[in-house]
Formats: C-alpha cells, sequence, structure tokens
C-alpha cells in the first residue's frame, strides 16, 4: 500500500498519535487509582488460630456492613494465620476492638466481622487488632454437639443403673 499524498501521511501520524495519546492517558488513570486507593486505605492485621474459608478478597464488615476487604492471609512463626485488612481511613476502631470469623448464611461465604471497642485511643495504620476469634466450622459444631448428647445419654444410663 503506497501513500500517495501528504494529506493522508498526516491523518495517519494523527491516528497513531491519538492511540498513543489514549494509551498514554488510561495508563495515567490506572496509575492514579492505585495511588489514590493506597492513599486513602487504612490496613490493619488480626492473627488467629484457624482461618478457613478466608481469602485474599474476602469481605471485611462493621455493623454487617461491608467496609473492606482481605488483603493478604499468611501464617506466622507461631504457624498462627496473620490476616490484613483494608478499609477506608473514615474507619477510626478504638484499641480494644476485635475481630471475628463469621459465616454468611449456615454455609456461605466467610468475612471478617469486625467489634468496635470503647476505648478512646484509636488503632494507626498497620496496628494488630489483638482480640480475635476464630472461624467456628460447622462439623465441629456438629461434632460437639454430638458429644453433648453421647454424654447426656451416659449420665442418664448410669442413673438408671444406680436406681435399680
Amino acid at each position: 500500500m503506497k501513500i500517495h499524498n501528504l494529506t493522508e501521511q498526516r491523518e495517519i501520524m494523527a491516528g497513531i498519535l491519538l492511540i498513543a495519546g489514549l494509551i498514554l492517558l488510561l495508563f495515567v488513570v490506572h496509575t492514579k487509582q492505585v495511588d489514590t486507593q493506597q492513599a486513602h486505605s487504612f490496613h490493619l492485621t488480626g492473627t488467629f488460630n484457624k482461618a478457613d474459608g478466608i481469602t485474599k478478597g474476602s469481605s471485611v464488615r462493621l455493623a454487617g456492613i461491608p467496609v473492606g476487604q482481605v488483603t493478604n492471609v499468611e501464617l506466622d512463626p507461631y504457624y498462627r494465620v496473620k490476616v490484613t485488612m483494608s478499609f477506608p481511613k473514615m474507619i477510626n476502631l478504638s484499641v480494644d476492638s476485635g475481630a471475628i470469623i463469621e459465616t454468611d448464611g449456615l454455609i456461605g461465604n466467610k468475612y471478617v466481622e469486625l467489634i468496635p471497642g470503647g476505648d478512646e485511643e484509636i488503632l494507626e495504620n498497620n496496628d494488630a487488632i489483638v482480640y480475635t476469634q476464630d472461624a467456628l466450622l460447622l462439623d465441629e459444631l456438629l461434632n460437639r454437639f454430638l458429644d453433648i448428647m453421647r454424654n447426656k445419654k451416659g449420665m442418664t444410663a448410669q442413673k438408671e443403673e444406680v436406681n435399680e
């Protein structure tokens, strides 16, 4: 394909420059969004013995309303699960606040529920939430219930033997 006149060359160059400009604009907007999210985000960690079902991207809720998400899940040197959470800086939690791993419904997704404390001292960025409660697993709950029922049945059998 030959370009015969100067006008066609200018149109092609203008098109190339326009596409390059759009790509540059998209890159700048994306970079600005990432910087803005990092500038307005607040990170806290919580350490749990068990964090079954919590993964990167899991919801972080306050009073049942999603306010953030889990950004990292890793093992600490003592084989406990360190969960890093990110949410807006406008969320001010006191140092005696807690975090509980909850299930959405009976067998739904797991999420971290933040429980606000009453202390006047506020947690700072990258601080740790000290008061945590592990995930309650359905099979563990069922096993506990069955153990209670077995013990109750055993106690009833012992009472009957004593009465005879």
